[in-house]
């Protein structure tokens, strides 16, 4: 080979490297994926939804739980509580909390749209665990917040288990507001708190 030949294909590589050594990352569809069906069943069921806080959470647990750890997230948030604490107390509160982010949230979805979420390029290694997926959401009166989802998996299976908004992490925050009050009170306590506040929320048309 030529000198000349050699100069040309090491500048063909050259061009081509950026979109050769781009990093794909399986989480990013993920989350795109579900934003877009989200956005797409929200505007078609509007209607039914904002009259119906248990279409609500039937919406939660088929589109938006199937991506969540809620397992691994409440582990995290218990901490050194999830070790001492009986397999029966640990579902319980798995349990307990998801229904109260379903309860306590779930009606902010009513304002979701296909332009609400934009995902970032990702820029990790697409094979480590965890790896995040930046993200860009818009509220409704046009503020623009960083959000990372925090995902574990390999290949194309991957599921979030945190969730942090301009760097303030959910499982963290929890984790704060819960240490305290088992430190006084008890999982036991807790685990009942959260059952109460799920199931006094009131449905959207009625707030």
């Amino acid at each position: 080979m030529t000198d000349y030949a050699r100069i040309l294909l090491l500048a063909t590589l050259a061009a081509a490297a950026p979109d050769a050594l781009a990093q794909t990352f399986a989480g990013n569809d993920i989350v795109a994926g579900t934003a877009d069906e989200l956005a797409t069943t929200i505007a078609t069921r509007r209607a039914e939804l904002e009259n119906d806080h248990n279409a609500i959470a039937m919406l939660v647990d088929q589109l938006i739980l199937p991506r969540f750890d809620m397992r691994r997230g409440s582990r995290a948030i218990l901490a050194e509580h999830w070790d001492s604490a009986s397999p029966a107390d640990r579902d319980r509160f798995v349990t307990a909390f998801y229904d109260y982010l379903v309860a306590t949230y779930g009606d902010l979805l009513l304002h979701f749209k296909p332009e609400t979420l934009r995902v970032q390029p990702f820029d990790g290694d697409p094979v480590h665990s965890p790896a995040r997926v930046h993200t860009i959401i818009t509220l409704n009166d046009g503020t623009e917040v960083d959000v990372d989802f925090v995902m574990v998996g390999h290949d194309r299976d991957w599921l979030v288990v945190d969730i942090e908004a301009e760097g303030v992490s959910y499982v963290r925050t929890y984790r704060s507001q819960f240490r305290v009050d088992i430190a006084t009170d008890g999982l036991g306590s807790v685990i009942e708190w959260l059952e109460r506040k799920a199931a006094s929320v009131p449905p959207p048309s009625t707030r």
